[in-house]
């Protein structure tokens, strides 16, 4: 997948914002929740030795995903590895070209869900209409 295709799809998503915060690195490319600029995603060089390929490096994404699952596609996908310089356990590099769109796709999407803050379900008095709940989480009679 090239980066036009890739960062469209991002813009695709509801609330999604593509975001270059690094000073002097307009390439860097952090996928964000708009609402609350957490990170689904971060598009960056990754050094060729990192993939065992000599020098050089080459644009790759990083993507949370749940751990057992991360272990699994970094073991069994050629092109998924655990992630370049962030938590290898919660997150993945995948490198776009030797992985096929339909699973980038997927695992772009994954990542997004997985780090959409949820509004909590509104307690009972909430719900009624009667307001916010009471200071110190009593009853709402």
């Amino acid at each position: 997948m090239n980066k036009e295709r890739l960062f469209a799809l991002v813009r695709g998503l509801e609330g999604a914002a593509l975001d270059c915060p690094f000073e002097d690195d307009f390439e860097t490319t952090v996928f964000r929740h708009a609402a609350d600029r957490r990170w689904f995603g971060i598009y960056l060089a990754v050094p060729k030795r990192y993939f065992g390929e000599g020098e050089g490096s080459e644009f790759a994404l990083n993507l949370k995903c749940p751990p057992e699952l991360a272990a699994v596609l970094a073991e069994s996908v050629p092109g998924i590895f655990p992630a370049y310089h962030m938590n290898k356990r919660h997150w993945i590099t995948v490198r776009p070209a030797r992985v096929p769109d339909e699973e980038v796709e997927k695992l772009l999407r994954l990542s997004y869900d997985l780090t959409l803050r949820r509004r909590a379900a509104p307690r009972p008095c909430e719900q009624k209409g009667e307001g916010p709940a009471p200071a110190g989480g009593g009853d709402c009679t």
